[in-house]
């Protein structure tokens, strides 16, 4: 049976590629034994194919030089930083042999490892810059803490790198997690995750505090009546706003309403409202007094009835149309 031209060269790309039926196969090969112009045309289509074959094989390969270039010359280039950072440290080494005194020279070797950090690392890691970069700059300046703690005969080491360890955790840790290797791990547990990292950094700073200093159960008090308020709080918005399945209003008002509840319940418990500034009023001969601590936890009360009203009236509107 013998098939139009135009047929053929339809199913010439399906017959190329070698997806086309057998029956159509075929029908194809019969017709080019007969028919020169659609041979020539599948030639044609065959050298097309292998024209941009090579220009793919070309690119890719063009890409992959272009990368290790870069990749060589960024470790060159942080090679010789390296180097350079590395001059002063020699230059104080030579000094303090012939000076007879080398504690200097260890703490502006570990000075050193800080630009090094933030310089040379990121020329020289391979992939994940931001996080290697941010790892060994909290390294190097923890070892610097270190370095100058012992050399001065303090232990201050143990209140200054929990404090700035959290304090590079709150500003670093939400963009650090998103990283490939951790966000591979972590997946959908990021923000709970950086939660936990920070809480734990803020509690080993405040018992840190006090193990160093030697102080006593009052200030563990005072520490607890100050930090647990603000971590419930903390916690309690972040769950509200990450797992909490409602409306804008209505977790504004599961945040002022927690708000509300946590300053009473602390309140209560730790006395803070002896710690504030008094308010009152004068009525009818009368005065009444009351702390601005409560007058703050009420507002959030009443702000959460208010928000949750109107949030609970527009999902019923929203459920009657």
């Amino acid at each position: 049976m013998k098939y139009n031209c135009d047929v053929i060269r339809d199913l010439l790309p399906l017959y190329q590629d070698g997806v086309c039926s057998e029956g159509s196969a075929l029908a194809v090969e019969e017709h080019l034994k007969e028919c020169k112009a659609c041979s020539d045309y599948l030639s044609s289509l065959r050298s097309g194919e292998e024209i941009e074959n090579t220009f793919t094989a070309e690119r890719e390969e063009a890409i992959s030089s272009q990368a290790k270039f870069f990749r060589r010359r960024s470790a060159v280039v942080g090679t010789v930083f390296a180097g350079v950072f590395m001059l002063p440290v020699l230059i104080c080494l030579i000094v303090g042999l012939a000076g007879g005194g080398l504690s200097w020279v260890l703490i502006v070797l570990a000075a050193m490892l800080i630009p090094a950090s933030l310089v040379a690392v990121p020329l020289l890691a391979p992939e994940n810059k931001a996080l290697w970069t941010l790892g060994s700059f909290a390294v190097s300046l923890t070892l610097l803490l270190g370095v100058c703690s012992v050399l001065s005969g303090g232990s201050w080491f143990f209140i200054a790198a929990p404090a700035v360890l959290f304090g590079l955790s709150v500003a670093f840790a939400p963009a650090a997690v998103r990283a490939k290797p951790i966000a591979a791990v972590l997946k959908n547990h990021k923000g709970l995750a950086v939660m936990a990292l920070d809480t734990g950094l803020y509690l080993l700073m405040m018992l840190c505090i006090g193990l160093v200093n030697g102080l006593g159960a009052g200030y563990y008090g005072l520490a607890a009546a100050i930090s647990l308020p603000i971590l419930l709080w903390v916690w309690g918005l972040f769950l509200i706003v990450r797992y909490l399945k409602a409306g804008r209003l209505l977790k504004t008002a599961a945040a002022f309403g927690m708000t509300g509840i946590i300053m009473t319940v602390c309140g209560l418990i730790f006395h803070i409202g002896d710690y504030s500034s008094l308010l009152y009023i004068e009525t009818m001969g009368r005065r009444f007094e009351f702390s601005s601590f409560t007058l703050m936890a009420v507002i959030s009360i009443a702000v959460a009835a208010v928000c949750g009203l109107i949030g609970a009236l527009t999902v019923k509107n929203r459920r009657k149309k």
